[in-house]
């Protein structure tokens, strides 16, 4: 295994296919820009840059910056990309990759495009003005998406997209002012842990499948309209998030089955706090704090459900959603203390 040092005159698919570059080989990006394509097509190539001025510009023609075809153990750490006609790295089958502390910027497509793909790591990157931030599509299982920002993509900011793409973990993410959803989740056994969503189009969408976990998520702000959105899913759980200052409601379950909504702080939202709907059947509401949250805290349109022990309090006099959002700071997710005024 070696160090080997690249400069932007050199080609580094080439490189690559070369027989100086050997599995477990580090190649070590000097800095500069860097105009070409990048086919990855050995396993365990580690391409890090040396310093934070290593630039990936695709110029508008280029397609991928970084392309993972079937291979496994790939590592791109510490490099800016911006420019590109499609995704800044687009990962196909393969696994165990680790996309590591990337800033990738004006992708006509994605930030990250993970297809058919397993077990791969994505953290510390910075993603803006792209599609979507983070995709996970086609089967993409076992994914670990931690600490990242996803800021003003045209469409999510993270995303499972499909029934199959299960098993996924987002933890810790940011997504700020994506025009559609902070995190969309597909598929079964996702977990979004501990993410912070502001003023995006929507907020979290479950749908399709079964048995995803959202816990101590803070989201404010959705532009379009509710924060959680539950359509034909089953054993859901939702606890220990901090919902404030959405244009819509703050939880809602079209048709959500036997799913569990527990400790939640609900508040200032502009269309109900949680609203279960007609064809939602064997949920759980209990020990949510909900309040200010209008027309009502909880809405139940259906007669199969089971709420118990919330904390159920109306506006107070000169309170409302509008005022109250209107000196709520993006810093503080603390709804304590905040009050409208006459």
């Amino acid at each position: 295994m070696a160090i080997i040092n690249v400069t932007p005159l050199m080609d580094i698919t080439e490189l690559i296919l070369s027989n100086r570059v050997n599995e477990g080989d580090v190649l070590l990006l000097e800095e500069g820009i860097y105009f070409q394509s990048v086919a990855v097509l050995k396993n365990y190539i580690r391409i890090v840059a040396k310093g934070p001025g290593v630039i990936f510009d695709g110029r508008g023609t280029l397609l991928d910056a970084f392309l993972l075809p079937d291979v496994v153990g790939v590592g791109i750490e510490g490099i800016t990309i911006r420019h590109y006609r499609a995704s800044g790295v687009l990962i196909e089958f393969g696994l165990g990759h680790r996309i590591v502390n990337n800033k990738i910027h004006n992708m006509l497509e994605h930030g990250i495009e993970v297809v058919s793909s397993r077990s791969n790591l994505i953290w510390k990157n910075e993603i803006s003005y792209c599609y979507d931030g983070v995709l996970l599509i086609e089967g993409s299982t076992n994914n670990w998406v931690i600490d990242n920002v996803a800021a003003r993509c045209y469409g999510d900011g993270f995303e499972s997209f499909l029934a199959p793409d299960s098993n996924n973990a987002f933890i810790s993410n940011k997504a700020i002012r994506n025009r559609n959803n902070g995190i969309e989740m597909y598929g079964s056994n996702n977990l979004a842990y501990n993410n912070t969503l502001i003023d995006n189009g929507l907020g979290i969408i479950i749908s399709q499948e079964r048995d995803s976990v959202v816990i101590g998520n803070k989201i404010k702000g959705t532009i379009i309209g509710t924060h959680f959105i539950f359509e034909e899913y089953t054993n859901c759980f939702v606890g220990g998030n901090t919902i404030v200052c959405n244009r819509e409601k703050g939880i809602e379950s079209n048709n959500g089955q036997f799913g569990m909504i527990i400790d939640n702080e609900i508040s200032y939202n502009g269309d109900s706090g949680i609203l279960l709907g007609e064809e939602s059947s064997g949920n759980l509401v209990m020990n949510n704090k909900l309040i200010c949250n209008v027309p009502e805290n909880i809405t139940d349109r259906s007669t199969n459900n089971n709420i118990i022990n919330n904390i159920d309090k109306p506006c107070e006099p000169c309170e409302s959603p509008s005022v109250v959002c209107d000196v709520f700071s993006e810093e503080d997710n603390s709804i304590n203390g905040i009050k409208g005024r006459c």
